[in-house]
C-alpha cells in the first residue's frame, strides 16, 4: 500500500520505560563504550545514560504508531524501511531511575525516487510530563509509493550558524565494527531490526551483507564524540543530528571526522532549552571503509552538564 498524505497528523500510543542500571550499562556495551560513568554505580548518584539511549524507546513508539494507524503497510513493506535521518534535542540528561514515555506522530509524507519517505516526530516526557527529548526521524520505504505529499516542518537542528563544516577535520578516529556488532547492538540496545541480523532478509532486500543499524552507526559516533569532545560526560550532550547516507558493513572500520566547534546563537523556540544553555555546535561526519559518507551533516550539541 502507498504512503498517503492522510497519514500526516496521526499519533500513536505512548511507549513507556523505566531506566534501569542494567540497561544504561547494556546500551554503552552495545557500542563497545568502556567509559566507567555508565557502569560504576557504587556511589549515590544515578547513572547517566548514553546520549542515544532513547533510541529503543523511540522505536517502540514508532512500532505502536504503525500498529494503531499504519497497518496498511504490509510487513514486507515495513522491513524495507531504511532509516535516513535523525535529529534529537535533549532537554535534559537521561538517568537511571527515570520513567519515560515516548509517542510518535507522522509529520510528513513525500515521494522520492527510491520510495515513499515518512517523517516522524517523537516526543519523550518524564513521569511528571516534563519534556526530555524531541526527535525527528525519516524513513524511506524502498519501492513503496507515496501519494498526496505532505511536506514536513523543518527537522534539522537549528544551530544558529552555518550548516557547512570546515574543509579539514581537527581530528579523526577509526572505529572498528566487528562481525557480531549488529547482534550485540540489537540485544543490548533493544533495537531489533531483523534486516540487520538475518543475512537472508538483508540480501533479499538488496544489501550486500549485514549492515550496522543506522541508529547503531549514530550511537558509535556519539560514544566517540562524548569521550573525545565532552570529556566523557554524557550529561553535556544537548543534542545530535545525522543524515544516514551510506552503509556500514559488518565487519569493517569506519572513520569519525570532527570539524571543530562554533558558538550557537540564543534559542527561543519551544523545543529548545533556555538561551542560557548556549551549547556549542560540533560538526562531524563518518566515513565507511569504502570511502563513502555513512553519516553526513553531523551535528553534536555540547553544553554544560545537566
Amino acid at each position: 500500500m502507498p504512503l498517503t498524505s492522510e497519514m500526516a497528523g496521526l499519533r500513536g500510543p505512548a511507549a513507556t520505560d523505566t531506566v534501569e542500571d542494567r540497561w544504561v550499562m547494556n546500551y554503552a556495551a552495545s557500542t563497545g563504550d568502556t567509559n566507567p560513568v555508565y557502569f560504576d554505580n557504587r556511589g549515590t548518584a544515578a547513572l547517566p545514560a548514553h546520549p542515544a539511549y532513547l533510541s529503543h524507546l523511540e522505536w517502540d513508539a514508532i512500532g505502536l504508531l504503525h500498529e494503531k494507524h499504519l497497518g496498511a503497510l504490509t510487513p514486507e513493506e515495513r522491513v524495507r524501511g531504511v532509516h535516513s535521518f535523525n535529529a534529537t534535542r535533549l532537554h535534559r540528561a537521561v538517568r537511571a531511575g527515570d520513567t519515560l514515555s515516548s509517542s510518535a506522530q507522522v509529520v510528513g509524507v513525500e515521494k522520492r525516487r527510491a520510495g515513499g519517505r515518512m517523517t516522524l516526530r517523537i516526543d519523550t516526557v518524564d513521569a511528571a510530563g516534563a519534556p526530555v527529548a524531541t526527535s525527528h526521524t525519516t524513513t524511506v520505504f524502498l519501492g513503496v509509493d507515496a501519494q498526496g505529499e505532505t511536506t514536513p516542518p523543518p527537522t534539522a537542528l537549528d544551530t544558529g550558524g552555518s550548516a557547512a563544516a570546515p574543509s579539514a577535520p581537527v581530528r579523526t578516529e577509526d572505529i572498528t565494527i566487528g562481525p557480531l556488532a549488529p547482534y550485540v547492538f540489537s540485544e543490548c540496545a533493544r533495537d531489533y531490526g531483523v534486516i540487520h541480523t538475518d543475512i537472508r532478509v538483508a540480501t533479499e532486500a538488496g544489501f550486500p551483507g549485514l549492515i550496522l543499524h543506522g541508529t547503531g552507526t549514530i550511537a558509535y559516533a556519539l560514544s566517540a564524540l562524548t569521550n573525545g569532545e565532552a570529556g566523557g560526560d554524557p550529561t553535556r550532550v544537548h543534542g545530535f543530528q545525522a543524515r544516514l547516507t551510506g552503509m556500514v558493513l559488518c565487519p569493517s572500520v569506519m572513520t569519525l571526522r570532527v570539524f571543530g566547534t562554533q558558538d550557537d546563537a540564543p534559542r527561543t523556540d519551544a523545543d529548545s532549552p533556555a538561551a542560557s544553555d548556549s551549547p556549542r555546535t560540533v560538526r562531524f561526519d563518518v566515513l565507511a571503509d569504502t570511502g563513502e559518507r555513512a553519516i553526513s551533516d553531523g551535528v553534536f550539541l555540547l553544553g554544560a552538564g545537566r
